[in-house]
């Protein structure tokens, strides 16, 4: 790990961020426990894990960072999320909801709603016209709580169509024509990856997900079995 150079770019990404007002999490999927630590020691706190796993292991490791769990969740896996996971941001079913709120204990654990902005088939995430529906479901589960929307462009589309639909369904559903009578908080997007995110900032994202971007292309830190691979992608 070249320390200096990881701090540099965090320091670069950090400030950018901060000026829009966006929040950095860190895609550390594929970094080492070194380069975390070193992350966390400059004021770091935000991370996100793909793999549930990972995540309860990485938690259990550095339990004073938020681990933001962002990848797809199979029911069997929900215990670590519902024990372990700071926010969830892959939510994209009810039972699956269901499943990890049976594991929460003493705390509503934030969750995003997925949003397949783009119809894309095989891509996780709720279709835009089922949003409202599944909006009004989680709510009445008590033991989570909804703080946003989540999305992926796919690769090439047009992100920027992408995230302005994201953001003109947080609208509807905020204070439009799907908004649940009984939702009153400002929903928050979480948008935009290593390739498309200063355009994501653009069309309003509060959060961002960067992996390579800020560990850097070419470290082994970043090899999984010989083989390069897109920190900011699931699995």
């Amino acid at each position: 790990m070249n320390r200096k150079a990881l701090l540099q770019r965090w320091g670069a990404l950090h400030f950018e961020l901060d000026q829009a007002n966006v929040r950095l999490l860190a895609v550390s999927k594929y970094a080492s426990d070194e380069s975390v630590r070193c992350l966390v020691d400059a004021g770091q706190m935000d991370f996100g894990e793909s793999r549930p796993q990972n995540l309860r292991d990485r938690a259990e490791r550095f339990p004073d960072v938020n681990w933001h769990m962002i990848g797809p969740l199979q029911k069997n896996k929900a215990k670590y999320i519902g024990r372990y996971a700071f926010m969830w941001h892959s939510v994209e079913d009810i039972e699956t909801a269901q499943a990890v709120a049976a594991h929460v204990r003493g705390r509503r654990l934030p969750v995003m709603l997925q949003v397949n902005v783009a119809g894309t088939p095989h891509q996780h995430g709720v279709e835009i016209g089922q949003a409202g529906a599944i909006f009004e479901q989680l709510m009445n589960i008590p033991s989570l709580e909804i703080r946003g929307l989540m999305c992926m462009a796919p690769k090439d589309s047009d992100g920027r169509a992408c995230f302005r639909a994201l953001c003109h369904l947080r609208d509807k559903l905020s204070g439009g024509s799907l908004r649940p009578l009984r939702y009153t908080d400002d929903l928050k997007l979480c948008m935009g990856m290593s390739g498309d995110y200063r355009i994501a900032i653009e069309e309003g994202s509060d959060m961002v997900r960067l992996g390579s971007t800020l560990f850097g292309l070419g470290n082994n830190d970043f090899i999984k079995n010989g083989i390069k691979e897109d920190m900011d992608a699931k699995p």
